[in-house]
């Protein structure tokens, strides 16, 4: 039987013994050979003995300190070492005490339902040791049947980290925790942000540390915080200026006893760390000379070259050259033809023919009355040749025109009335007058009047499914956050549940993160105030949040069964119609996944949900006609009640993307990528 290295401490010198064997460590016994005084005696004798010879090596001890060696204090550091022995002789360690049981402890945590350490396991990138684990208790076997879901997020978050995607690190954040949570994609309990100022990605650095602060303070395996690695780059300092400007702790101590300021100074510091080191731990090393390029002996760049404009001339050149020109940089980057200069002036050739006379032109003004959208339905998508195009105008045009004459007839109807609201509200990219405030700074209490005043809806997502919210925070405004929040506080002292309710309806996803100055939630706030309806709804929002992420979660699967169990409960249409993080209902979702069987089920529960829009007020109707395979779904829908003339928010019926696909198939590619 094989023992470990053991300790022992006598007059605080830590000797260590090793022992080979059982029978090394216990005393060796006869079957009456001698005597018990004899063995008492030699007992006694080798005892006095073992002690003079450890006092003789402390003595040494003392002497080689007093020379500048090694200390006593650094001897006394050294964890799990023993007092004495035991009567029996055998060896004693608290570091080797016995293997613990990995799985017994997780079925453990699983048994008590600590959702807390389940959910630190997945942060810590651990998530795997859960997988097919059961639990009897219900809500713990909700969570373990999400594992994998989060999982795939978290590693979606990471891999939008490396590869700098802003749009698909938004798309995979529904849950705050995933920003600072680990996986094995990165290596060294690296987080979001470590990855992002690794790889050089600004726009990602800068949406992490104002949106989500508490990355800042997170640290590797290593005790670096993200302002450690930022130190180590040679980029004059644009990534640590940045981090530091957001709160970063430069102060902040290392397992080595080293802050970020110690790393700024690179040769002093390039014996204990380098941005190289830290690359190759990624296995990038050789993209160091490509991350840095535009350090060092770069050549200047002239003005002629990369001219700066004013700003009415910036805004001038938005307002008449923005349109044309990405739309055909976006053909140029998916087609990639040999000459893209050539395919790029063949491109404005054909939309200067196209295009009527500028006195002709109508602009969408956001409102959904007489002005006409049929110049841009007959001006069909550049992909399709000019053949394809003629024989299609005539009947889009026409019915365009019947579309119109019907729409006008609705204009008295409330859901009409309520989607002029939306169009007048917010321009065509999604965003309100509140999205483009909250980019700004202002005095205090300024924002939180225009919110009171104005009552525009702080769930509007534009089309990069960001709230006003998202925004004040993206865009290094922290302050307007808080004004935002502190309107919803003044709501929960009211205790509107009806108020919430519908924010949590419309995928409004920061309800619970709310805090007053003091560090109070919303829910200690409706708690104080005895608003009982509103505690009661709070409580349950999580878990309606989570029921809501499995249904979408299920249709992405085409789990008809698992489907059916979860709409059959008394809050069905609620889950039907609520959205998520992407403005989507399951009602949406199960169109874009093509599935009749779930559309027709989803629309018998709950048909208010065709009137249900996403984030750039499309209906499901939009989202049918865009599909590859549109008849039998767009049928169901239309004879339940979907409106074949509601507008979206750049004044597009369905008509229009049943020609022009790409917008909702590039969505279906977002819904496979969530699965």
């Amino acid at each position: 039987m094989e023992l470990n290295i053991c300790f022992y401490a006598v007059k605080g010198r830590v000797i260590n013994y090793k022992r080979n064997s059982l029978q090394d460590v216990i005393a060796p016994t006869t079957s009456g050979s001698q005597d018990k005084q004899q063995k008492a005696e030699e007992k006694k004798k080798a005892e006095k003995q073992q002690q003079e010879q450890q006092q003789l090596e402390l003595d040494q001890d003392l002497v080689q300190d007093n020379d500048g060696g090694d200390s006593l204090t650094s001897s006394l550091a050294i964890e799990g070492f023993v007092q004495g022995a035991s009567d029996d002789y055998t060896v004693q360690s608290q570091m080797a005490a016995y293997e613990v049981d990995e799985d017994a402890r997780l079925q453990q945590i699983i048994e008590s339902g600590d959702m807390e350490q389940l959910a630190e396991i997945v942060l810590n990138g651990e998530g795997g040791r859960l997988l097919n684990l059961k639990c009897k208790e219900p809500e713990i076997q909700a969570f373990l049947n999400n594992v994998p879901s989060y999982m795939e997020k978290i590693h979606r978050v990471h891999d939008a980290a490396r590869d700098g995607s802003l749009l698909a690190l938004q798309q995979a954040l529904d849950r705050r925790k995933f920003a600072i949570a680990k996986d094995d994609i990165s290596p060294n309990g690296a987080t979001p942000l470590h990855v992002a100022v690794l790889f050089g990605h600004s726009d990602i650095v800068r949406y992490l540390a104002s949106r989500f602060p508490e990355t800042m303070a997170i640290t590797d395996n290593d005790g670096r915080t993200a302002l450690h690695y930022a130190a180590t780059i040679k980029d004059n300092g644009h990534f640590y200026n940045v981090l530091s400007q957001l709160g970063s702790n430069p102060k902040a101590l290392d397992k080595l006893g080293h802050t970020p300021e110690f790393y700024v100074d690179i040769e002093k510091s390039k014996d204990v760390l380098t941005y190289t080191e830290l690359l190759s731990i990624f296995g990038a090393e050789e993209m160091e000379n490509q991350l840095l390029s535009d350090q060092g002996q770069s050549q200047p760049v002239s003005f002629q070259a990369n001219p700066i404009f004013k700003t009415e001339q910036g805004k001038y050149l938005a307002d008449s050259l923005a349109d044309p020109l990405i739309k055909a940089l976006t053909e140029i980057a998916n087609k990639r033809p040999k000459d893209p200069v050539a395919y790029l002036t063949s491109y404005l050739q054909q939309f200067m023919a196209e295009r009527k006379p500028l006195t002709e032109v109508v602009v969408h003004s956001g409102s959904s009355k007489a002005s006409s959208n049929s110049t841009a339905l007959a001006n069909s998508n550049p992909k399709l040749n000019s053949s394809r195009m003629t024989n299609n105008r005539t009947d889009i045009i026409e019915l365009d025109a019947r579309s119109l004459a019907e729409q006008q007839q609705e204009d008295d109807d409330e859901d009409a009335a309520l989607a002029v609201q939306h169009l007048e509200e917010r321009d065509e990219h999604g965003q309100s007058m509140l999205h483009f405030a909250c980019a700004r700074s202002h005095r205090r209490g300024a924002l939180y009047t225009l919110v009171e005043e104005s009552r525009i809806d702080l769930t509007y997502r534009d089309e990069l499914y960001r709230t006003a919210r998202d925004v004040a925070l993206q865009a290094n405004q922290p302050n307007n956050a808080a004004e935002i929040d502190r309107f919803l506080l003044a709501q929960a002292v009211l205790g509107d549940v009806e108020t919430f309710d519908q924010l949590a309806l419309q995928g409004y996803d920061h309800i619970l993160d709310i805090e007053d100055e003091s560090g109070k939630t919303i829910l200690d706030v409706a708690t104080e105030r005895q608003n009982e309806a509103l505690v009661s709804f709070l409580n349950s929002l999580r878990t309606l949040e989570e029921a809501r992420e499995e249904l979408h979660q299920m249709i992405r699967d085409k789990n008809v069964v698992r489907l059916k169990e979860l709409t059959a409960v008394p809050n069905a249409k609620w889950l039907i119609k609520t959205k998520n993080y992407y403005g989507r209902t399951a009602l949406h979702i199960a169109v874009l996944k093509e599935s009749e069987e779930m559309v027709q089920h989803l629309v018998q529960l709950c048909p208010e949900s065709l009137k249900v829009t996403d984030n750039l007020e499309r209906s499901v109707l939009h989202y049918a006609l865009g599909t590859n395979f549109c008849e039998t779904v767009s049928r169901i829908l239309i004879q339940n009640g979907a409106k074949r003339t509601a507008k979206d928010l750049k004044g597009r019926q369905p008509s229009y993307y049943f020609i022009n696909k790409a917008d909702i198939l590039r969505l279906q590619e977002e819904e496979d990528e969530a699965r």
